[in-house]
């Protein structure tokens, strides 16, 4: 085997981590959760670290590839993933043809925090519009306008436009 060959087989081996693998979770004594923190400390910290002012538009394409691999067939599954992943409170009170507007209330990444004057929930952002996107058949792009721990807002709220993007 040449040098090439066997770096073909050993990358053939290697299995693409999903969001099924993913989420199959076995920890007998700490269970399936983990700590806010962690989270926040992987997102907000290190990310924006490692990136810089990337870290941003990042985070809105890892949630965007999360939501659209999710493959969720209606708006209830959504509802039931935040919950089940305790991404916050969802609730839509804009829900038209071209545009919706999902309100979180206890974010995963900002509930609590002191405002730091920007948005934070990009990720957030960007699973809802690769839901959405899958949901609908449309193609979704959203954005954060508002947001708690980032402006001192009581929600973080995302504008979703629908279609023709």
């Amino acid at each position: 085997m040449k040098m090439g060959e066997v770096e073909e087989s050993a990358r053939a081996r290697i299995a693409q981590v999903d969001a099924t693998n993913v989420l199959r979770i076995v920890r007998p004594t700490l269970g399936d959760q983990a700590g806010i923190g962690l989270y926040r400390l992987l997102r907000l910290v290190a990310l924006e670290d490692i990136i810089g002012r990337g870290a941003a538009a990042t985070a809105y394409v890892a949630g965007r590839k999360v939501g659209n691999s999710l493959q969720l067939k209606e708006l209830d599954a959504f509802f039931e993933l935040c919950n089940a992943l305790a991404i916050g409170v969802i609730k839509v009170p804009i829900l038209t043809e071209n545009h919706i507007h999902v309100d979180v209330y206890e974010c995963v990444t900002c509930a609590g925090m002191e405002p730091v004057g920007r948005t934070l929930c990009q990720f957030e952002a960007g699973l809802v519009a690769g839901c959405l996107t899958t949901i609908l058949g449309k193609q979704c792009r959203a954005k954060e306008v508002t947001c708690i721990g980032g402006l001192g807002h009581e929600t973080c709220g995302i504008d979703v436009q629908v279609g023709g993007v």
